[in-house]
C-alpha cells in the first residue's frame, strides 16, 4: 500500500533516521512510537513528499498533487478553531481532491460528508460552530475530515494527544474500526502506548537513527524497553 525504501532524514544537521525502510499494508492499524525529538512528524512527513515513498506500486514523485491527495489524508496536530466555521464545513474540506476548481459540492460530496460525520459519531454536531468543541469533540472532526477525503492511506500525529484517557481510547478504536471494517491503511504517531496497544497491529519504532517495525505482540518488550529506561 505504503512504502518507504531505504531513506535517511535530518533534521538541521542532525541526522534523525538512517538507512531505514517501512511497508504498510492495507487494512492495518500501525503506531509509530519513540522518544521525544526521535523523529516521528519527520518520518510521517517523508510519507508524503520523500522521492523514495512508493504509493500503490508508483513513486510518489510520478504522482500529481491531485492524485496524491486521493491516495492519502493527514491529520495533524493542527486544531482548526474558525469562528462560525461549522462542523460540516471543516469535513467538507475533505472532499477538495474531487471538487470543481471552485470547490462546488455535489450531492454526492453531501452524502459522503454526511456518512464521515457519522461514522465519528458526531451526528448530533451538525450545524455546530466548531469553536465550541471540546479538543476531543474537535479531534473527531478532523477524523471525519481525512475519511471524507476517501483516501486508502490516513497518516496521523499524535491524534490523541492532550486529550482525556476515554477519549484517547475511543479515537484509538475509532483508527481500528477504519482500518479493519474499511480496509484504510492507518499510520498515527503516538505516546499513549496504553491506548494503542489493545487495537494496533503493528508498531513502527524509532531508536537511535534505527527503525523497526513489529506485529504488537512482538514489540511489547521492545516498547517497555523502550520507555522504561
Amino acid at each position: 500500500m505504503i512504502r518507504l525504501e531505504n531513506i535517511s532524514l535530518s533534521y538541521g544537521s542532525r541526522t534523525i533516521l538512517r538507512d531505514v525502510s517501512l511497508h504498510l499494508h492495507s487494512g492495518e492499524l500501525c503506531a509509530l512510537i519513540g522518544r521525544n525529538g526521535a523523529g516521528k512528524s519527520t518520518l510521517l512527513r517523508a510519507l508524503t513528499s520523500h522521492q523514495n515513498t512508493i504509493i500503490n506500486g508508483t513513486p510518489q514523485h510520478n504522482l500529481s498533487a491531485e492524485q496524491l491527495a486521493q491516495s492519502i489524508a493527514i491529520v495533524t496536530t493542527e486544531r482548526i478553531r474558525i469562528e462560525n466555521l461549522l462542523v460540516e464545513d471543516l469535513v467538507a474540506m475533505g472532499r477538495a481532491p474531487y471538487t470543481n476548481w471552485v470547490g462546488h459540492m455535489q450531492d454526492i460530496d453531501r452524502e459522503i460528508v454526511g456518512k464521515a460525520i457519522k461514522a465519528v459519531g458526531m451526528a448530533n454536531f451538525v450545524g455546530r460552530d466548531t469553536s465550541s468543541l471540546s479538543d476531543g469533540e474537535l479531534q473527531r472532526v478532523m477524523i471525519a475530515r481525512a475519511i471524507a477525503q476517501q483516501t486508502p492511506i490516513i497518516l496521523l500525529d499524535e491524534p490523541t494527544a492532550f486529550l482525556d484517557i476515554p477519549t484517547r481510547f475511543e479515537v484509538c478504536r475509532l483508527l481500528a474500526d477504519l482500518a479493519h471494517k474499511e480496509g484504510k491503511c492507518i499510520l498515527f504517531s503516538t505516546h499513549d502506548v496504553d491506548a494503542a496497544l489493545p487495537v494496533c497491529d503493528s508498531f513502527a519504532i524509532i531508536e537511535n537513527e534505527g527503525l523497526q517495525k513489529l506485529p504488537t505482540k512482538e514489540a511489547t518488550s521492545e516498547i517497555e524497553r523502550l520507555f522504561k529506561r
